[in-house]
C-alpha cells in the first residue's frame, strides 16, 4: 500500500477521534463503540495495492532466472503485503477497542487504539454537524449521517468517508466512560 493510502487511514482514524454528534445532546450522550467505516478512497488505493501486488507476483514469474529481478519484486511484493496486513490489523483493532463518549455537558472522550484522548464539542443541528476540539485545541467538523438510539453514523464530507458506531452503553454522565 502506498504512503499515500496509509495517510488516509490515518487521517480518517484521527477524524474519528476527533469526532461524534446527532441531534441532541441527549441523543449524542451514549459512550459509542466503532463498528466499521466505508471510504471510497481507501477502498480505491486498496484495490491499487491489490492490483500491483498480483501484477508483481506475474513480474516474479516471468524474471525467471534472472534473481536480481526477481529479488526486487519479491521485496515490493513483500513490503505491499505487510502494510496491507498492517492495515487490516488497524482496523480490526479499531473495532475491538475503539470507542467514543460523549456527556450532555459537552464533553468527549475517545480511544481509538489504545490511546485515550478528551476535548470538548458542540452541535450544529441546523446543518446536523459536530463540532470537536481537542486537548490540542484542534477543531473538526462532521456531518451527521445517521443517529438513533442505537447507531450513530458521521460522514467525513472531503473524502465521502463514513465512519459508524454503536451504542455501547447507557447515556453517559458527566466523567463517566
Amino acid at each position: 500500500m502506498k504512503k499515500n493510502a496509509m495517510f488516509i487511514v490515518a487521517f480518517a482514524a484521527i477524524s474519528f477521534l476527533a469526532a461524534c454528534s446527532g441531534g441532541s445532546k441527549d441523543s449524542i450522550a451514549h459512550k459509542w463503540k466503532f463498528s466499521g467505516m466505508q471510504s471510497p478512497q481507501m477502498d480505491r488505493v486498496m484495490a491499487e495495492n491489490d492490483a500491483r501486488i498480483v501484477s508483481l507476483a506475474d513480474s516474479i514469474t516471468a524474471a525467471g532466472a534472472d534473481t536480481i529481478k526477481s529479488a526486487a519484486f519479491l521485496s515490493e511484493k513483500t513490503s505491499l503485503e505487510s502494510q496491507k496486513t498492517m492495515m487490516n490489523e488497524m482496523m480490526e483493532k479499531m473495532k475491538t477497542e475503539g470507542w467514543i463518549e460523549f456527556t450532555k455537558e459537552g464533553k468527549f472522550k475517545q480511544n481509538m487504539s489504545g490511546t485515550e484522548e478528551e476535548g470538548t464539542y458542540s452541535l450544529d443541528e441546523a446543518a446536523k454537524m459536530v463540532i470537536t476540539t481537542d486537548g490540542k485545541g484542534k477543531v473538526d467538523s462532521l456531518v451527521i449521517d445517521e443517529l438513533t438510539d442505537s447507531a450513530l453514523t458521521l460522514f467525513i464530507s472531503r473524502d465521502s468517508t463514513k465512519i459508524m458506531f454503536a451504542a455501547d452503553a447507557a447515556p453517559a454522565a458527566e466523567g463517566s466512560h
